[in-house]
């Protein structure tokens, strides 16, 4: 995408917002993945990506929420050369998979008690414990199950034991009361000292510009802290004897993916090896042909992963046979 590095125009930056849609049957992408996000090359802090699952049926969504201090820190990163580059490239790795814990509450009318619309689901990753920053998701739903964007909320993390509050937020903007998750998901790192139980008092102040208090409350729910330092679990599917890709296609994956072929290219090509079942990929009925559909960026990015074989065959195939579906390429 096109963008202004230049410091003074970084400087009036609040936050850019991008955003990947992929099929939920794209396991690279598959809810409990984690990912590393990269910014013209530079890895970004995870609490930039978010993955929402819940927002279109069949898809999921990677969102890129990159603040202005993370955008000066690119920018420092790499240097006044970088300021005239005029473009923002964004890049997406996967990782292993990842179990969480999690749990769910609703919230109350802090005056009346009576229960509102809103619940929050808190998740963590089950491989971090005491003494970890750990990375939790906080994710607001209201009463239909569909996200509640624009949430402005605090927090109180209490010592179960003591009753002392150990860490809070509120926010840092005086005129604004609360931390903003203008899609409905949070992530916020925190490290609890100890192997014991915890509560975490959240509040949801209001909602948008106008903090619209309709979802607006208070509730509770308990985190059960670990050891920590265990090892993500790791799977990898079996193979399939469907499934037939030469080494030498990873070179045409990996020119396209850095955009030294054409979409018209790599599709062609793709329809050239199927045929001549030089790829052998799973049986897909085509779709209706379409000359002009365009290749959405994460096809782009599974060529690329593919090749750097940070991905499977399967997973590589998984794109093609989309492209089929799709009609973007026939055989």
């Amino acid at each position: 995408m096109e963008f202004d590095w230049s410091p003074e125009y970084i400087e009036l930056v609040q936050v850019v917002h991008e955003e990947i849609r992929v099929p939920k049957s794209f396991a690279p992408y598959a809810e409990g993945k984690q990912f590393k996000g990269y910014v013209d090359g530079v890895e970004v802090d995870n609490r930039v990506l978010l993955l929402d699952p819940y927002s279109i049926e069949g898809q999921n969504i990677i969102h890129f929420l990159v603040s202005g201090t993370e955008l000066q820190r690119i920018n420092e990163k790499l240097g006044s050369s970088h300021y005239n580059k005029g473009t923002m490239e964004f890049k997406l790795v996967p990782q292993s998979e990842v179990v969480k814990n999690s749990f769910e509450f609703y919230l109350v009318n802090e005056e009346t008690l009576v229960q509102v619309g809103t619940t929050v689901k808190a998740s963590w990753d089950s491989t971090f414990g005491a003494n970890d920053e750990i990375p939790f998701e906080i994710t607001f739903f209201d009463e239909n199950r569909n996200l509640l964007k624009d949430v402005r909320y605090g927090f109180f993390l209490i010592d179960q034991d003591t009753g002392n509050v150990i860490f809070s937020n509120v926010g840092d903007d005086s005129s604004n009361l609360g931390i903003l998750a203008s899609e409905g998901i949070d992530i916020q790192k925190i490290t609890l000292p100890s192997q014991k139980t915890y509560r975490i008092d959240i509040a949801v102040f209001g909602q948008g510009i106008t903090y619209d208090t309709t979802y607006a409350g208070i509730g509770s729910g308990l985190i059960e802290v670990g050891p920590g330092g265990l090892q993500p679990i790791t799977s990898t599917p079996p193979p399939s004897n469907e499934i037939s890709i030469p080494d030498w296609v990873r070179n045409n994956a990996g020119w396209w993916s850095d955009g030294a072929i054409t979409d018209n290219d790599f599709a062609s090509g793709l329809e050239f090896m199927i045929r001549e079942n030089i790829i052998k990929v799973p049986t897909t009925s085509n779709g209706q042909s379409n000359e002009n559909a365009i290749i959405p960026d994460w096809v782009r990015n599974n060529a690329g992963w593919w090749a750097e074989e940070l991905i499977s065959d399967e997973d590589f195939a998984n794109g093609i046979q989309f492209l089929i579906k799709e009609g973007i390429i026939s055989v």
